[in-house]
């Protein structure tokens, strides 16, 4: 074959030929590696932006899960403050209606000022 090319073209031009041929194997070869090589990084950048998403993720979770906690822990803190106060406001009026009632059962209703007996009642609010 080589001798066919040698008659018709100049040895010179069949090496132009050859190195133009392998020129452009050399180009194509360097093509595919730089795609591949492109081809990887992009494999490289979802794999770390996945990782980064789940890590961002976790941290999310996290964060949810303790601020639930804290809202629970706050709404039995309230739940304890209301039972509290509605415990304390019972009493209060327990001890308000008894005092009314120990007033009423003194002597002399209708007296104009305070006596001793009701002097001691307030005393005792």
């Amino acid at each position: 074959m080589l001798a066919l090319l040698t008659a018709r073209f100049s040895k010179p031009a069949i090496y132009a030929v050859l190195a133009l041929g392998v020129l452009l194997l050399a180009g194509l070869g360097f093509w595919r590696g730089f795609a591949a090589i492109e081809r990887m990084q992009d494999k490289a950048v979802k794999t770390a932006v996945a990782l980064n998403n789940a890590e961002w993720q976790a941290q999310i979770q996290a964060a949810n899960a303790k601020a639930q906690a804290e809202r629970d822990a706050q709404a039995r803190a309230a739940e304890q403050a209301s039972r509290q106060a509605t415990e304390e406001i019972s009493r209060l009026t327990d001890k308000n209606a008894d005092l009314e009632r120990r007033s009423r059962d003194l002597p002399n209703p209708d007296a104009c000022g305070l006596d001793a007996d009701r002097v001691r009642l307030l005393n005792e609010k």
